[in-house]
């Protein structure tokens, strides 16, 4: 068998927005191609130019999208390749195509939450026909403990940021905040409701769009809505993150805050209970607890700067340590070459391998 190296990797996924998907995808591709693997994302529908073009360009990852599924077909039969393929849409479809020219795929499950209706009948079946993967990866245990076969956990990751210097001694005046989509599986209602009765020593802030955010700033004007920006730009601003999920898998947003130092307050969640060690670099609740999600915050309020500064290189030291993008994609390099190796065990490899 050839290198892993020499064989190209396709990146599948049914995207026209940025989420949690998207950004796992981005950042295991550029980390892919930065170690000499061939890796190429592959959209299956154009719903117009996607908002990550730039970022795609700037990145230099190749990336292109299908007129229809059934161009997958040509791109894996002419050349060595995998098939990686995320969410539930790419996910079904890609790992039919892949069957059909004898071409090993990796699913990955993302998503804690089943949704609703149509999506849920999709879900189901997203789940049922995870047996046709060579390799199946689950971003939280939860996701593993759903799914049924041989699945592999491998958590989100990040890349880790540069620290200059500490913001942490004085954040009296920082933000306690909400990060995420508006809407009701991201639970920013609950956010608001937690917030109604705490004393106001902190100001309480929401970045995000999606469909409830009217009527939440209609309700809820101790909440300033800062709509949807650049978190980088904005990190240095917030003190604790409250992460008020209804369903989840392990949230960028919750790695991405703890890698600059910005503890976290949850409810028990998917990969959340992994990462957040209750008391020590964040606060867990049970789920549905608004009391103690409000005890919480409060005790974060009243800990001395020195208690916060340690709570806040807890936070940091964990996320580098054991959720950075050096430590956990070759764990999924290892998956990918375990399902090629698996292939060739069922005699289903192509010749040119």
């Amino acid at each position: 068998m050839s290198d892993i190296q020499n064989i190209k990797i396709f990146q599948l996924l049914d995207s026209s927005s940025i989420g949690g998907i998207e950004t796992h995808v981005i950042k295991l591709s550029q980390w892919l191609n930065d170690h000499q693997y061939q890796c190429e994302i592959i959209f299956v529908h154009y719903y117009g130019e996607h908002p990550l073009t730039e970022t795609l360009k700037q990145l230099n990852i190749q990336y292109r999208y299908l007129d229809n599924i059934f161009s997958l077909l040509p791109l894996l039969i002419k050349q060595p390749s995998l098939l990686a393929t995320h969410g539930y849409k790419a996910g079904i479809l890609g790992r039919i195509i892949a069957k059909l020219c004898h071409t090993p795929v990796v699913s990955t499950y993302h998503s804690g939450d089943m949704g609703r209706g149509r999506v849920r009948l999709y879900s189901i079946f997203d789940d049922a026909s995870a047996m046709l993967a060579n390799k199946v990866i689950g971003v939280s245990r939860e996701i593993t403990l759903r799914l049924k076969g041989d699945v592999n956990y491998v958590p989100n990751f990040i890349q880790q940021p540069v620290i200059t210097g500490s913001p942490f001694f004085n954040t009296n005046n920082k933000e306690i905040a909400f990060v995420g989509r508006l809407s009701y599986e991201k639970g920013p209602d609950l956010f608001c409701q937690i917030s109604t009765t705490l004393v106001a020593t902190n100001s309480f802030t929401c970045y995000g769009e999606g469909p409830l955010k009217k009527t939440l700033q209609d309700k809820h004007p101790q909440i300033c809505f800062k709509g949807h920006r650049d978190m980088q730009q904005h990190w240095k601003n917030i003190g604790l993150l409250c992460i008020t999920s209804r369903f989840e898998g392990l949230p960028f947003v919750a790695l991405e805050a703890m890698s600059e130092g910005i503890p976290v307050v949850s409810f028990k969640l998917g990969g959340l209970e992994e990462l957040i060690t209750h008391n020590s670099n964040g606060w867990l609740v049970d789920r549905d607890d608004i009391e103690s999600f409000r005890t919480s915050i409060k005790h974060w309020q009243h800990l001395t700067a020195y208690q916060k500064l340690t709570i806040s290189d807890a936070a940091r030291r964990q996320v580098n340590e054991n959720y950075s993008c050096d430590c956990l994609i070759p764990k999924i390099v290892d998956v990918y070459h375990s399902a090629i190796l698996n292939h060739l065990q069922k005699g289903e490899i192509d010749v040119l391998y």
